[in-house]
């Protein structure tokens, strides 16, 4: 496996002049404020009244919304910004052509891997996600109301797909995964973002009416997951605080696990038996 410590994201938060407090009252276990607990409450009295505890949290409307207004905040931006670092590292290196976005949720990434070049065919099972996708009207980019462990697509269809934070949230993994080794060309490239079970978000996801339920990863878990397509190569980012600072790019940053981990591995053909 190889690794990379997120170094390349320093720049980014001598602007900003960290450290930053992260309010993580959507995207994460950390929050703060009367308005934050109103909302939290709020979200689980729908939970519990229409009984959706083992259902895709992403489907609750006010959770649709509240998505994309996370990354409106100045905090969300610097993640996000983080974040899309991590993997332009890895896109600068891959050809331009067909992406499939599994998970895309709001299109928020969709937007992302559009301006990056790629024509997107983007899929999830939340509907309500979808609406404020199509609403965006993004270049290059269609939606589709589908679910990555029974995706609707030809064996071999696509050279990318992407995936970010959405194993965290399904039923069955080794599904999702099956379904992506058979609709990635042989050589194409898988690219993974996920969350780090080591980080404080992790240590803390147990207060987050989001991530309750959620399975985080470790380096190790994600990597022997990913091995079956070829030799997963780390990237990470996102360096929180116990008290939910960002540290990235600051000399604190290696005393914490980071929260974000982007994961490339390129599919090795399998030989004939």
């Amino acid at each position: 496996m190889q690794m990379r410590r997120g170094k390349i994201c320093s720049q980014i938060f001598i602007q900003i002049k960290l450290p930053m407090r992260v309010e993580l009252n959507f995207n994460g276990a950390h929050t703060k404020g009367n308005e934050t607990s109103i909302r939290n409450k709020s979200l689980n009295d729908y939970i519990h009244k229409n009984k959706m505890e083992d259902q895709n949290i992403f489907t609750v409307p006010d959770i649709a919304k509240d998505y994309d207004n996370y990354y409106k905040k100045e905090s969300g931006q610097a993640v996000d910004s983080i974040e899309k670092d991590t993997f332009t590292y890895f896109l600068e290196k891959l050809p331009r052509g067909n992406l499939l976005e599994l998970g895309c949720g709001t299109g928020h990434w969709t937007a992302y891997f559009s301006g990056e070049g790629f024509k997107v065919t983007a899929i999830d099972t939340s509907e309500s996600m979808l609406q404020i996708a199509r609403e965006k009207n993004i270049s290059n980019a269609i939606f589709q109301n589908a679910d990555a462990a029974d995706l609707p697509y030809n064996d071999h269809s696509f050279p990318l797909i992407a995936t970010i934070t959405m194993l965290e949230f399904v039923s069955n993994i080794n599904a999702v995964l099956d379904e992506i080794d058979r609709v990635l060309k042989p050589g194409g490239t898988l690219l993974v973002g996920c969350l780090n079970e080591l980080s404080e978000m992790g240590k803390n996801k147990i207060n987050s009416k989001i991530f309750r339920n959620a399975h985080f990863f470790t380096p190790e878990e994600i990597e022997q997951l990913l091995s079956r397509f070829g030799h997963p190569e780390i990237n990470y980012g996102v360096y929180f605080s116990p008290t939910f600072d960002l540290l990235d790019g600051t000399n604190k940053q290696n005393t914490v696990q980071p929260a974000f981990m982007a994961v490339s591995v390129k599919k090795i053909p399998k030989q004939p038996s």
